[in-house]
């Protein structure tokens, strides 16, 4: 299983030929795809402040085809846990990114995202690119 992070589903949502040409890999594949709570709540926060009806739609509709992971207990502590770390090393990632982290690191699943930079920080945490 894949989570997909919000840079990946905006990327599909712009149309960007190498985002799908990577879906149409995981489709063919039959790779499970999901996303967390954290990344649907900026996928809407985008898509309202654009004030487009269309960018609503289109991320009601790319939701359908996802898997939204829970905000489990193990994922609370694990977000608690991958902060304090960041926050000694002196790399901290912010808030909403680590929440992400943390939600697929308890689901034992990798993370799409183009954010490398602040992904990769975090051990143990497998970062997919497109």
């Amino acid at each position: 299983m894949v989570c997909v992070d919000t840079s990946f589903l905006v990327a599909l949502i712009r149309r960007d030929p190498e985002a799908e040409n990577l879906l149409e890999n995981y489709v063919t594949t039959e790779t499970k795809l999901t996303t967390t709570p954290i990344t649907v709540c900026e996928l809407f926060k985008g898509a309202y402040k654009s004030n487009k009806d269309e960018n609503i739609r289109k991320v009601r509709k790319i939701l359908t085809y996802l898997q939204i992971s829970d905000f489990s207990v193990h994922a609370c502590e694990t977000y608690g846990r991958l902060v304090n770390e960041l926050r000694l090393k002196g790399s901290p990632i912010g808030d909403l990114d680590a929440m992400i982290a943390a939600i697929a690191l308890a689901s034992g699943e990798s993370l799409l995202t183009s954010d490398k930079e602040h992904f990769g920080r975090i051990s143990g945490l497998t970062v997919r690119t497109w």
